[in-house]
C-alpha cells in the first residue's frame, strides 16, 4: 500500500483563491463546495478566528443551516453558506433562506465561487443580489424542487461590493488574496 506524503501536511497547498478556480473550477471534473470548504476555506476560517466548527458540510442535516457551521448553546450561532458555480437552492434552503424573513434560520454569510472570482456578502446583500438577478419582488414558497437557478457569476452584474476577481499575474494574485482575507476577517468579526 502507498503512503500518502506527509510533506505539505499543516502547509496551505492553494496559495490563493485564483490558484483554486484556475486548478479546480476552470477544469473538465470539477469536485464542488466541499472540496472548496475543505481545501480552501475552511484552513482560512481556521487562521483567521482560532474556532473549530461544530458542523463542515452537514449536507442531509436539515436543521443545520449552512456549510460551515457555529453553535453556541446548543443552537445556530453562525453560518457560511458556499456555492461553488452555481446557485442552487434546494426547497427547503429557498424557503427557509429566500423567502422566509426571520433571520434566525437563515445563513449569515455568503460565498460564490465562479468562474470570474469569488464573491463574499453578508447573507442580506446576497438575498437583494438573488432576488434582482432572478427577478423575484416577494418570493412565494416552492413546494418541490428548487428556487431558480442562476451562475454565481451572474451576480457580479448586481454587486458594487464583495466581488473578487482573478489575478492576471502572481502579485495581483497575492493583492486580491490578501483583500479577501480581510474582508472575511472583518465579517468574521461578526461571530463574536
Amino acid at each position: 500500500m502507498r503512503r500518502a506524503s506527509t510533506k505539505n501536511v499543516g502547509k496551505i497547498v492553494v496559495e490563493t483563491y485564483s490558484d483554486y478556480i484556475e486548478k479546480y473550477l476552470l477544469c473538465e471534473h470539477t469536485p464542488g463546495e466541499h472540496h472548496f470548504v475543505a481545501a480552501y476555506l475552511l484552513p482560512r476560517v481556521l487562521k483567521i478566528c482560532g474556532v473549530m466548527p461544530d458542523y463542515i458540510n452537514p449536507d442531509g442535516m436539515k436543521s443545520v443551516i449552512g456549510d460551515i457551521t457555529w453553535f453556541r448553546g446548543n443552537k445556530h450561532h453562525f453560518a457560511i453558506e458556499v456555492k461553488f458555480g452555481t446557485i442552487r437552492l434546494t426547497k427547503n434552503e429557498f424557503n427557509n433562506w429566500i423567502v422566509c424573513k426571520d433571520s434566525d434560520n437563515h445563513p449569515d454569510v455568503f460565498i460564490g465561487i465562479g468562474k470570474k472570482g469569488l464573491i463574499l456578502l453578508s447573507w442580506s446583500d446576497f438575498i437583494a443580489a438573488y432576488k434582482s438577478s432572478t427577478n423575484l419582488i416577494e418570493p412565494c414558497p416552492i413546494e418541490s424542487g428548487y428556487g431558480p437557478q442562476k451562475f454565481v457569476d451572474v451576480l457580479y452584474g448586481e454587486l458594487d461590493k464583495g466581488t473578487f476577481g482573478l489575478g492576471n499575474s502572481l502579485q495581483q494574485c497575492n493583492i486580491l488574496e490578501k483583500s479577501f482575507i480581510k474582508s472575511l476577517t472583518d465579517i468574521l468579526s461578526d461571530m463574536a
